[in-house]
């Protein structure tokens, strides 16, 4: 137990107090037990004990493999910062938008992932994620403590990591979620405002969901001026400091542009309408279907067992946030995370201080597989490239189709990975997921060739192309096949190469 009456079991994050939520195991201060880590393994509470279970699940999810395709490309471009020396200012991946300004939003991103990957390959870069994952589970941990007893803490912990498990990969957007769940954190005092500096300078640095984080301070505010009609000065604070820390992000090799540039995205509307992670949440998705169930569940339960506008506030921006583009749904879990555990505090008798001898023995079991697994799973191929064509690029770099002077259509995601495989000096993409980068005009022809009905013929004849890079069970994929004017010069079980006939 530190001097704050924390149960530093639960998570290291320092408490300076907290008018709105209490710790459990303040009334526990007198215990001897919590005065030293080693005590608290020796002889841990239930609390403990299942925060132990989540962070093994938590950190087993961080350690997968590597292949999403976002990463791809940033893990590419922190290779050219560290070989260039410098952070691009224009694209220099695609032939379609080759030269147009760019700025590098994830630029410290990218430059961290270059690092490790240059200290310890891939497996370094699994370790980094497992890592942030763990230290953001942490942070959800510490959120939860509103619930009280052991069962809503538990039933808040468990719904966070079924969300995390489809959506804490290794991209940027996870120090961004611990940005936000330390600025929530410090809004609740029970962090420094101080600290927010420094988060909200890295935040900035390796993530556009920046804003997020004195909206939610902003919101907070206004719910508690509209709760007691007094002035929120603890939330102002933390606004101050948020805001210092914002400003201090343009200290950088970007520059204030890189302040700017979630608000230069705006006018690129027409381009996010068509991806995926920018539309509407639907139930087809198994992440849309959880964050709905917990969004559904934290709204009757802060409507029912803890109605405030400091509640209510967030859960109505970050719910329609949500609901409207699914790309929000994590910060969105975050934000409902301590009104879900508001609204499910009392909720069974389970005391979680309580400190069972079978409780030792379970941790230092879960401990020990969460050792050994980590190091079983590190052992395994770090990377699950297979649903790119590897063999399709190798094969048309060998026969000089891949080249900086050869203009090949593929799919976005393709264009991510040839980007990390190849860089730009072996092959130019036609485009990737980076859609504010590109031509609206490129990105309607590439909505036209996913499109079941889309006029191929006159997008591949605007486009004039040197090679077509494809999955060959697909509408533009057949349409390849049957077509005159192409010939493919290579396929294999998902990939086909074509060149004019």
């Amino acid at each position: 137990m530190d001097d704050n009456g924390v149960d530093a079991v639960d998570s290291p994050v320092e408490v300076v107090g907290d008018e709105h939520s209490s710790s459990p195991a303040a009334e526990d201060a007198a215990d001897p037990v919590s005065r030293s880590w080693s005590a608290r393994l020796a002889r841990p509470s239930l609390d403990g004990l299942v925060f132990v279970l989540l962070l093994f699940v938590a950190i087993r999810i961080g350690l997968s493999p590597s292949q999403d395709n976002s990463f791809l490309t940033h893990l590419s471009t922190g290779r050219i910062i560290l070989d260039s020396g410098r952070v691009p200012t224009t694209d220099p991946y695609s032939w379609t938008a080759h030269g147009e300004p760019w700025t590098v939003q994830s630029c410290g991103a990218s430059i961290i992932y270059a690092v490790v990957e240059a200290a310890a390959g891939f497996n370094g870069l699994r370790v980094l994620t497992a890592t942030l994952v763990g230290i953001l589970m942490v942070v959800l941990w510490k959120l939860t403590e509103a619930a009280g007893g052991l069962v809503g803490r538990l039933l808040a912990g468990l719904l966070v990591v079924a969300l995390g498990t489809g959506m804490w990969t290794e991209r940027p957007f996870l120090f961004g979620a611990i940005g936000l769940g330390l600025t929530i954190l410090a809004s609740e005092r029970r962090l420094d405002p101080r600290w927010m500096v420094p988060i909200m300078w890295v935040w900035v640095n390796t993530h556009g969901s920046f804003p997020f984080g004195p909206a939610v301070v902003f919101l907070l505010g206004i719910g508690h001026w509209l709760d007691k009609r007094e002035r929120p000065d603890h939330e102002i604070r933390v606004f101050g400091w948020t805001l210092l820390g914002t400003i201090l992000g343009g200290v950088n090799p970007i520059g204030p542009r890189i302040l700017v540039f979630p608000v230069a995205m705006l006018e690129r509307r027409e381009a996010f309408q068509y991806v995926r992670e920018w539309q509407r949440i639907t139930l087809t998705a198994g992440v849309d279907r959880v964050f709905l169930i917990m969004l559904v569940i934290t709204a009757l339960l802060v409507l029912f067992r803890a109605r405030t506008w400091r509640n209510m506030l967030p859960l109505a921006t970050f719910g329609v946030a949500a609901i409207t583009s699914s790309r929000n749904i994590l910060q969105a879990s975050i934000v409902l995370t301590p009104l879900l555990a508001q609204g499910l505090s009392g909720l069974g008798r389970i005391d979680g201080r309580r400190r069972p001898p079978i409780a030792a023995i379970a941790m230092h079991a879960i401990l020990v597989a969460m050792i050994v697994l980590s190091l079983v799973e590190l052992r395994s191929d770090p990377t699950a490239l297979d649903p790119y064509p590897q063999e399709a690029t190798v094969w048309m770099q060998s026969n000089g189709l891949l080249g900086a002077e050869n203009r090949v259509i593929s799919r976005d995601v393709v264009g991510n990975y040839l980007e990390f495989a190849f860089g730009p000096e072996e092959a130019r993409v036609f485009i990737d997921d980076r859609v504010d980068m590109f031509p609206i005009e490129v990105v309607r022809w590439y909505v036209g060739l996913i499109d079941v009905n889309g006029d191929y013929d006159r997008i591949v004849g605007e486009a004039d192309p040197t090679a077509i890079l494809w999955d060959s069970d697909s509408p533009f994929g057949r349409w390849i096949v049957k077509s005159d004017q192409w010939q493919v010069v290579f396929e294999d079980d998902t990939w086909l190469v074509a060149v004019p006939a």
